[in-house]
């Protein structure tokens, strides 16, 4: 599931540049996840760190 939401979260960065911003200026994995929950997706914060490492 948590694969699933990352993907999710992703596409939605790539097509919305205020939230492509407010990822880019997030101090943290653990923003980042914050940022992604508050818009409906639940993920990791080991989870976006791998995504970032591809």
């Amino acid at each position: 599931m948590s694969k699933a939401q990352l993907t999710a979260f992703v596409a939605k960065v790539e097509a919305d540049p205020a939230l492509k911003a407010l990822v880019v200026a997030a101090l943290s994995p653990q923003d980042v996840v914050e940022i992604a929950h508050a818009r409906g997706n639940t993920f990791t914060a080991a989870t976006w760190s791998r995504h970032l490492r591809g």
